[in-house]
């Protein structure tokens, strides 16, 4: 952190709260309550607007995004006795007196827990990030991916082989674009999701245009446009330098 320059954004890959939670206030419910996430909706919109111009007005690929659990999920996966003892420190650092723990069931909930109780380290990234005074936004590797290359398949995480010789080819391009000569290959899957946002931002911020998402609640979710994507969204992709918000309350 302390090579971080004056002016710096950092990308989490990893929501900022849980989705019934107020971010602007903290460990407090949200009023209205909520179903999902008002920044998933917008984006699986504007991805649908994007990859459909991209593909000559066919049917656009659909976005696969993990929903934002309550916080309730998450004071269960820290009361589960399988819950490693760092996780439920953040947990309870998180969300104080609103995480119960002694009133969930024993055993956290199934499908995707393991996850999901790495989310908390996401949460924790946000609040320190914001004390060191870093800008942060939400990002998504699997969204940059493919708005970064419409046409080409982008194989499931499952599928390693594939998955991570898709990701490099993407990944090549971009530093090709951004004129980087020796950059090496991703090693891992991880690698190739750190270097697609990395890439796809520097190219924006040259040649295209850095989108933000935003809800109070929420928090923001930054997306890097190329120029035709920044001018199909109504965006200025000429001397870009700050962020542009797209939708949002």
């Amino acid at each position: 952190m302390g090579s971080l320059r004056p002016g710096a954004i950092a990308l989490v890959d990893s929501p900022r709260w849980p989705c019934d939670l107020d971010w602007s206030r903290g460990a407090h419910l949200r009023d209205p309550t909520v179903k999902g996430r008002e920044l998933d909706a917008i984006l699986r919109r504007l991805f649908r607007a994007l990859m459909a111009e991209a593909s000559s007005g066919g049917k656009a690929a659909g976005l696969s995004m993990f929903p934002t659990p309550r916080y309730s999920y998450f004071a269960r996966c820290a009361a589960d006795s399988r819950c490693k003892p760092h996780l439920r420190a953040v947990a309870s650092e998180m969300f104080g007196e609103l995480l119960p723990i002694g009133v969930w069931p024993a055993s956290a909930p199934g499908g995707g827990a393991i996850f999901t109780r790495f989310m908390l380290i996401g949460f924790a990234t946000y609040r320190a990030l914001e004390r060191l005074g870093v800008a942060a936004f939400e990002s998504y590797p699997d969204l940059q991916f493919r708005l970064c290359s419409p046409l080409s398949p982008l194989p499931p995480k499952g599928r390693h082989a594939e998955a991570i010789a898709a990701r490099r080819r993407i990944v090549a391009r971009l530093a090709a674009e951004n004129r980087i000569r020796a950059m090496p290959s991703p090693a891992t899957l991880d690698q190739a999701d750190a270097a697609v946002l990395a890439l796809a931002a520097a190219r924006a911020e040259k040649r295209g245009a850095m989108a933000v998402v935003s809800n109070p609640c929420e928090g923001q979710f930054m997306i890097a446009l190329d120029r035709r994507q920044a001018r199909r969204l109504g965006l200025d992709a000429l001397d870009n330098r700050r962020s542009k918000a797209v939708q949002g309350s």
